[in-house]
């Protein structure tokens, strides 16, 4: 009875060490000897291959060990770009086909998108002053998808928009200088019609 217990006692203490040892020898080994996977998710743009945070320019900012573990920037693992066709992912814009209609926007449900547009010479409908996604609060329902008359919103690939930085998930998709320029032609568009009608008047005027 008594070397029965000797026995379990010494059998808990080496079971114990070789499962320690065990655990400690696969940490060291994965540490030093595996090639490493782990990014600055979500920091890192695993398509882009490249950080995706203005305040990481370049993968400056890393974790303290990073370098000294060897961990990978270039992802290399079983992550596949392939989805399937019907895949609701981040919401594009085709802005060449918009004729800001507003179809899209009084249609979503939650204001995720804002539209305005003036009309320009030389472009169908209305030219985009100004388009706005705020990805933080799109629930994917894809009613823009299929209002939209000319396809220039679309679902695109892409899955991952996860950042550090709020204020970056609400993107513009115009550019203020094109912003600008729009303004400047509508204004000349709105003026030519009161121009005419001033050189028509003036015209009867002579006539007369």
């Amino acid at each position: 009875m008594i070397s029965g217990n000797i026995a379990n006692y010494f059998r808990n203490i080496y079971e114990s060490v070789n499962t320690i040892a065990t655990g400690m020898w696969i940490t060291f080994k994965t540490a030093f000897f595996e090639r490493k996977v782990t990014l600055q998710y979500p920091s890192y743009d695993v398509f882009e291959g490249k950080p995706k945070d203005a305040f990481l320019p370049n993968g400056s900012a890393k974790q303290p060990f990073e370098l000294l573990l060897g961990a990978a920037q270039n992802y290399r693992g079983p992550l596949s770009r392939r989805v399937a066709d019907r895949f609701r992912g981040l919401l594009g814009y085709n802005e060449p086909q918009c004729i800001a209609c507003l179809l899209c926007m009084q249609i979503c449900p939650i204001d995720v998108i804002a539209v305005k547009g003036v009309r320009i010479e030389g472009r169908k409908g209305k030219a985009p002053l100004t388009y706005t996604i705020d990805y933080a609060k799109c629930m994917f329902c894809g009613l823009c998808v299929e209002s939209c008359p000319t396809g220039a919103v679309f679902f695109t690939r892409q899955f991952e928009a996860s950042t550090f930085d709020f204020d970056a998930l609400a993107k513009e998709f115009i550019p203020a200088e094109v912003r600008r320029e729009r303004l400047r032609l509508s204004a000349e568009a709105s003026q030519k019609p009161e121009k005419s009608r001033k050189e028509k008047k003036e015209d009867e005027n002579d006539h007369l």
